[in-house]
């Protein structure tokens, strides 16, 4: 089993655009609003499928029932766990809150201006927030930075949030899909206001991390929570890399190109791919063309 990448979804939204094809190659629908390319998913109905020489076709959760150890380096893992993806707000997303969910945003993009809203401000609590509902002035209670590209922000559950316009990101989650929306913006969507101020932890903070200057050659740990990992590595041109078995790694390809030889064939590492290199494999990858890359390792698939 060599490394394997996947279809991915495309999906709709009031709030995206088409910057997923400047950004990162990817063949968008024309005139379509295109907010979120899923990379890599076992979630209900949305299953990521092979899109490769080797089990073509065949889904995640298929391959993991028939290849748990191969792929994750344990047996019985029935659930991947992890939801990778790519998002594009060219209009702002709702502010929303979920009970379980924990996730991450890499800043691939931010316009002049665009905001993130992490958070409430200090001193915010359930009574003042409820009233700002009832009254429409949500905005005025939200914690709000101008984040730059190459951060990374972490968003534990029951964190409200929400992604400003001009924003383009790189997203890791847990597979767990509970959204309850509080507040969008003027928009007629259903928004669910009990239920969302019963999961909103007030405390909550999301952790910011702004890596230093990254040289070509290094691998820099962006991110170690207790649901996964994610380092950023930035690999030259003509660079070997030797991958070693026995560790399951995902890697979101940002900037770049390089390949690997696996049986007889050449398997191409390209910009907006997301790839998945099982714990089985060993080989050789060959950098055609600096490579920026977010990678995640095995270690979360041991919680499902």
């Amino acid at each position: 089993m060599g490394p394997i990448y996947f279809r991915e979804i495309l999906k709709e939204k009031v709030w995206g655009g088409q910057n997923l094809a400047r950004l990162l190659g990817k063949r968008l629908p024309a005139g379509k609003k295109i907010g979120e390319s899923w990379e890599l998913s076992d979630f209900g109905e949305d299953r990521s499928v092979v899109d490769g020489a080797e089990f073509p076709g065949e889904d995640l959760p298929s391959l993991l029932a028939n290849h748990s150890r191969e792929i994750t380096g344990r047996e019985g893992v029935k659930e991947f766990g992890l939801l990778f993806k790519f998002l594009d707000a060219v209009e702002t997303l709702s502010v929303q809150v979920h009970p379980h969910k924990h996730e991450a945003w890499y800043i691939l993009e931010a316009r002049a201006g665009a905001k993130l809203y992490l958070g409430l401000k200090e001193g915010m609590d359930r009574r003042h927030f409820e009233a700002a509902v009832a009254e429409g002035t949500v905005e005025q209670c939200l914690a709000s930075i101008e984040p730059q590209p190459g951060q990374c922000y972490y968003l534990p559950a029951g964190l409200t949030h929400s992604l400003g316009a001009g924003l383009v990101v790189a997203e890791i989650q847990t597979s767990e899909q509970i959204t309850y929306r509080v507040y969008d913006w003027q928009r007629s969507r259903p928004i669910q206001v009990q239920l969302s101020l019963e999961t909103i932890n007030f405390q909550a903070r999301p952790e910011q991390i702004s890596p230093p200057p990254q040289q070509p050659g290094q691998v820099q740990m962006l991110l170690n929570s207790e649901h996964f990992s994610i380092e950023r590595a930035l690999w030259p041109a003509e660079q070997s890399l030797e991958i070693t078995p026995g560790q399951m790694q995902v890697w979101m390809i940002l900037a770049g190109k390089a390949h690997c030889r696996y049986q007889d064939r050449i398997v191409r590492f390209d910009q907006g791919q997301t790839i998945l290199l099982p714990a089985c494999w060993g080989g050789e990858i060959q950098i055609d063309q600096q490579i920026c890359a977010l990678i995640t390792r095995s270690g979360w698939a041991e919680k499902f």
